[in-house]
Formats: C-alpha cells, structure tokens, sequence
C-alpha cells in the first residue's frame, strides 16, 4: 500500500530570529532499495508567500514529480501553474531564442492569467475571448495559444488530464497565420542604392544576405572555417541571437550553400580588413571580439538606409539627407514612419534585415528556379512556407503575366475591327 498511497507532503512554517519566516515542505523520497527516506526542502519566505496555500501552490511541480508512478484520482486539484513550473523544468526547447521566447509568453501572459486555474477550468471559449482581448497581432496571440497547447499535452502525458481533446485545440485565433504588414521586396535598384549607403562590415553583411538569402542570426554566427573556398560551399550550422551562440533555427537550416566565386572575392577581400579572434567570426566587433548585434545594426543603419529610397513627405528632400523642416535625420529619430512610407511608396513596411531574405526568393522567383531548388536554397522544412509565406511574385513580373492573359483577351476584339 505505501508504493501506491498518494504523497501529499507537508508544507511548515519555520521561524528566523533575523529575517523572514521560511516556508519549508517536508516529503518522502523513495530510495533505490524500496525504502522511503524523509526529505525537506526550501520553498521560500513569508514575504514571497504570504500564507500556506500559497506555498502550497509553489511546490505543486514537486508533488506532481514526487507521485508519477501513484493513483492520479487526487490530482483534480492540479493548478495550471503547476503544469507551468514542470514544463518549464522538463520540456523547455533547448534553442535559446526559442526558450527565451516561451518563457515570456509563459511568465508575462499565461501563468499570470491561468495559473491558479484547475486544469478542468479552463475552457475553449473562455480562453478564446482572452487572446482577442490582447492588445497584440494576430500571429502573436497564435504563439501563445501554441504554448498553451504544449502544455496541456505534456499534461495529458503525466497523466495529470484526462479529457479527450485538448482543450487548446478548438481555441482560434483569427488572422493568426497572416501577416499585419506585407514584407517589402527589394528592387535591384532599391537594394544598390541601400548598399551604397552603407560602411563596412554592415555593407558586406548585407551582401551575404542579398547572395545567400541567410537568416541574419546565421550571418553574424559565421566562421571562416564555414567556408570552403575550394569547392566554393558554405556550411550553415550556427546561429547568433542576444548574444548567445546557438543551434540553427531548424533542423532543415543546417546545410551546405553554394558559394559563387564573385561572392568568394568579397569575403576574401574583406577577410583583409576583418578583426581576427580566436574562434574566427567573419564579423567580429572590435569592441567585444565577439559578433555584431544584428538588432543594433539594423536600427542604426539598415533602417535609415531603406528610408532613403523615397523623399521626404515633409519636406521634398531625399530621407538621407538633413530635413529642411525639423532638422531630424534617420541616424537621429526616425523621420519617416510606416504610414508616411505606404503613403508615398506604396511600400508595405520598413527595411530591415529579413527584407533580404523575402526579396532573395522573390529574386529566385525571377530565375525560374524550379520551386523546390528554392526550398533547398531557403533551407525551408516545408516547401508550403516557401510558396505562402516568401512567395510574392516582383511587379515588374505580375506586370508582364497580366499583359499576355490582357493580349490574349483583347487579340479577337482588335481582329474585327
């Protein structure tokens, strides 16, 4: 019967003479003979924990680990909390950004909305009525439905729910998988002039990006042993987010690209002039002997650059140069916002580092490359996401496809006349 019997445990209060009072959970660990030995551990002060149930509900992860092989018929009573602190414990994904990113959707939105929640408490519909009352985008209030979803089929898996569905499942989110700002596509004489623009080593990063179509993680992660200059190859096999050497995005992401021999003499020739370190990053800031934060260059530089593709709606002067009106440049605050730019471009957001990435499939487009020679060279999982989501055919291409269906047309109605 003690093997079977459910451990509830037992919370105490301990007294200090300098400080708080402790809260202190006592339990019994079973050993790997069969016997059960008493165990105590810290949960934490009365001042994080103002009375017993709350240190109750700290320790739930505990409990929940303490009891797998027992009968579940008590755990009516798991908070989703609980299944919050195990998930983040035990099921967390090992990629950093990835991680960082779960653990704010967690710690910001879900465990401060759902977790003093019973499991069986939290409904569809409910759940559904809160993402729309975030104030966030669509695709954003998808991501924390993911984790929700995640969660509560690690605890189906405990054994800790037993619904048949998962409740998460039935939850939508409208717009969720479309974007709020179409991504802009670069013209060729759009991306010359941003280059033209920029100093080294931003102006031969983007040159990487606009060649290869990499994630800009992947570019600042690079390492000249990466490079094959012999068999004209690049070996895509890390990535650099926050400040945090990590794995590649996907599995798919690790992979071989063909390196072009123009593109080999521009990386040699800067090879001249690069930092050398002891790990070998190919952009490495004299600052920190580690890589560029892409973010920074990206709000110092590529943005300012894409703003002078257009003029100045104020003022009539190109957005590189000083503003006649207000004196701002787009090294200072930015001049022109995304409203001014749609209004005098037709463009549909800012330049920023994956502009590069949608206008390299949309220049593939261009080639003709066969769709899944673009998958492999996007190094996408699925080739649906090259299609949907970097598919968006050049203007200049719609222009000339709508021109032959229009002769086509109209090629009867100019014979008669």
């Amino acid at each position: 019967m003690d093997r079977t019997r459910y451990q509830f445990g037992s919370v105490t209060l301990k007294k200090r003479a300098k400080g708080a009072d402790v809260w202190e959970f006592r339990y019994y660990e079973t050993q790997a003979d069969g016997a059960r030995k008493r165990k105590a551990t810290f949960i934490g002060t009365t001042n994080q924990y103002k009375n017993k149930s709350e240190a109750r509900v700290a320790v739930e992860a505990l409990l929940l680990r303490l009891n797998e092989e027992k009968p579940q018929h008590h755990l009516g009573a798991v908070t989703f909390g609980a299944i919050c602190d195990r998930y983040i414990e035990e099921e967390l994904p090992p990629r950093y950004s990835t991680r960082k990113s779960y653990l704010s959707n967690i710690n910001i939105h879900i465990r401060p909305r759902w977790g003093h929640y019973l499991l069986h408490q939290i409904r569809p519909m409910v759940v559904e009525g809160w993402l729309k009352s975030l104030d966030m985008a669509p695709k954003s209030k998808a991501h924390i439905r993911g984790v929700m979803h995640l969660m509560f089929e690690c605890a189906a898996r405990w054994e800790l729910f037993n619904d048949r569905r998962n409740p998460i499942q039935m939850v939508r989110v409208k717009g969720g998988t479309k974007r709020l700002v179409r991504p802009t596509v670069l013209t060729v004489q759009e991306y010359e002039t941003i280059l033209g623009l920029l100093k080294e080593p931003y102006r031969t990063m983007v040159i990487v990006a606009q060649c290869l179509g990499l994630r800009v993680s992947e570019i600042a992660a690079l390492q000249w042993d990466d490079f094959d200059f012999e068999k004209n190859q690049l070996l895509v096999q890390r990535s650099f987010v926050s400040g945090h050497v990590d794995d590649v995005k996907t599995e798919y992401s690790r992979d071989y690209v063909p390196l072009h021999e123009s593109l080999a003499e521009v990386l040699l020739e800067w090879e001249k002039e690069a930092l050398p370190t002891e790990e070998g990053w190919v952009f490495a800031n004299p600052l920190t002997n580690k890589p560029y934060y892409p973010t920074e260059i990206q709000k110092r530089h590529i943005h300012p650059a894409g703003c002078c593709l257009v003029a100045c709606p104020k003022c009539g002067a190109n957005v590189g140069v000083w503003c006649k009106q207000d004196g701002r440049t787009p090294n200072g605050k930015r001049l022109l916002i995304h409203e001014e730019r749609k209004a005098a471009t037709g463009k549909y957001g800012r330049i920023g580092w994956h502009t590069f990435r949608h206008t390299y499939r949309s220049w593939l487009d261009e080639t003709g490359a066969p769709m899944k020679v673009q998958q492999e060279l996007m190094r996408h999982a699925s080739i649906q996401t090259t299609m949907n989501v970097y598919g968006q055919a050049m203007s200049s291409s719609k222009r000339e496809a709508n021109s032959k269906i229009v002769e086509m047309v109209l090629k009867p109605l100019k014979a008669s006349a």
